[in-house]
């Protein structure tokens, strides 16, 4: 299940909301699921308003928001690992 959310959210860079529904969850329980993930060393949680080194925050795509929340989360170097497994 943490290969498909980290794909959904990171690959297919699907909203949160939109990952949730595919996997027949709400969207209270996947924010709970990357809190875990978050926990685990596979995200990290990031300040909406992050400003990157690239500058192209505005139309960038790197940092998936949901439409639940403000969060963004970022994927870690153990999360490119693991989706790069698969």
């Amino acid at each position: 299940m943490i290969v498909d959310i980290l794909r959904y959210i990171f690959v297919e860079r699907l909203s949160l909301n939109e990952a949730a529904l595919l996997m027949g969850m709400s969207g209270e329980q996947l924010k709970d699921r990357l809190r875990i993930m978050e926990q685990m060393g596979y995200l990290r949680k990031t300040e909406a308003d992050v400003s990157h080194g690239c500058g192209s925050c505005s139309s960038c795509t790197v940092c998936p928001t949901g439409d639940m929340s403000s969060e963004q989360y970022m994927l870690t170097d153990k999360g490119s690992r693991l989706i790069e497994k698969e």
